[in-house]
């Protein structure tokens, strides 16, 4: 394989775009998934620590779904037992949460 066909099939490969802006991206939205986090966190808290409603659920429903989509990604990639044990546990907790905040909607 001379030069040009390597430069080639690494340009099939990564459909011609730039690993150092893929690497960028990814981190970006690691960093924006933690921001989200954070902000339902910091809502959760303050409105029932700080104003005394009580825990929304709907926050702990975003959390819990960011998380268990992320985990059920890695673990289908991965396929390691405590990805899938994580997927397993982060999806039961999401389910978990929405049921709660249909009983909370519904009452």
């Amino acid at each position: 394989m001379d030069k040009k066909e390597i430069l080639q099939a690494s340009r099939n490969e990564n459909q011609n775009k730039d690993i150092y802006e893929l690497e960028i991206i990814r981190k970006g939205q690691r960093i924006g998934g933690l921001i989200s986090v954070s902000v339902a966190f910091i809502l959760l808290f303050v409105e029932d620590i700080i104003l005394d409603m009580g825990i929304n659920c709907g926050y702990l429903c975003i959390i819990f779904s960011m998380e268990a989509g992320l985990c059920i990604y890695k673990a289908a990639k991965l396929k390691r037992k405590h990805e899938i044990l994580l997927a397993v546990l982060f999806s039961a907790m999401f389910i978990f949460e929405a049921i709660m905040l249909a009983i909370s909607l519904k009452a």
